[in-house]
């Protein structure tokens, strides 16, 4: 399985009408690019265990985790003409973005270990 893992913050300028303009056209276009097996989206949450928990030195309010069978769906994903408007809506309407792709096998998987150590 490979995941493409995109945290963001969106423009603090940016209208609450104009923010789900946004949502509602990435929910779109994702919808719509049938090589993505799963989508799941989600907003930071607080959990307290007594510290600060942080990503590195700075925080994204939102995330986007994006599933492909394969590395070869996932290129065809990011070739695509709507990965394109997709691309576009994230540079109009965020402050800033991290991008990253992971890939990831069952834990009880003979290659868990490899995965993980090479």
């Amino acid at each position: 399985m490979i995941s493409h893992i995109v945290l963001f913050e969106p423009k603090a300028s940016m209208s609450l009408p104009d923010k789900r303009l946004f949502a509602q056209s990435v929910l779109s276009v994702c919808s719509r690019i049938e090589f993505v097996q799963r989508l799941s989206i989600g907003r930071r949450t607080n959990v307290d265990v007594g510290y600060e928990r942080s990503f590195g030195d700075k925080t994204y309010e939102y995330s986007a985790v994006l599933e492909f069978e394969t590395r070869e769906r996932l290129i065809q994903y990011l070739t695509n003409p709507l990965h394109a408007e997709l691309g576009r809506l994230f540079w109009e309407n965020c402050e800033r973005t991290v991008i990253c792709e992971t890939e990831s096998v069952d834990p009880s998987s003979p290659h868990a270990v490899d995965l993980l150590v090479l």
